[in-house]
């Protein structure tokens, strides 16, 4: 672990590593309507890293694998650990979930896998970070 910088870092790549850890998280904070689909006896961490370099001191990320409507598919846990709450988090996981579907492309069924991700926010302040991004959207 001497490559991480930010015990936030460290703790979360601990625990959230730990597969028990991320399906027992995950069975109680999934939305009840994702948590239906989501199967969590086949999680399967990968060991891909999508942040970039501009924010490696911000941000950690993990990705697992798993099945999601009987299809293969992905939660990415986006680790927030900056001091103020960045309204351009969504076009960041935007960003990384375009580069794990240009990884992850099945050619063989022409389709993109399902990526649900997540954001842990640990600020002081309650997260008021519009996450829907049609709303950023002008019209």
């Amino acid at each position: 672990m001497s490559d991480i910088t930010n015990p936030h870092d460290a703790f979360f790549k601990f625990m959230f590593g730990d597969v028990e850890v991320a399906q027992d998280f995950l069975q109680n904070y999934l939305p009840t309507e994702i948590a239906k689909v989501v199967d969590l006896k086949y999680l399967t961490k990968e060991n891909n890293s999508y942040i970039d370099e501009q924010f490696k001191e911000s941000f950690t990320d993990m990705l697992y694998k798993t099945k999601i409507n009987g299809e293969d598919g992905y939660i990415y846990f986006l680790f927030e650990h900056k001091s103020y709450q960045d309204p351009l988090v969504i076009l960041q996981l935007l960003k990384y979930i375009v580069r794990i579907w240009e990884e992850k492309y099945d050619r063989k069924t022409n389709r993109l896998p399902i990526v649900i991700p997540m954001v842990i926010y640990h600020g002081e302040s309650k997260w008021n970070v519009q996450t829907k991004l049609m709303k950023l959207i002008k019209g």
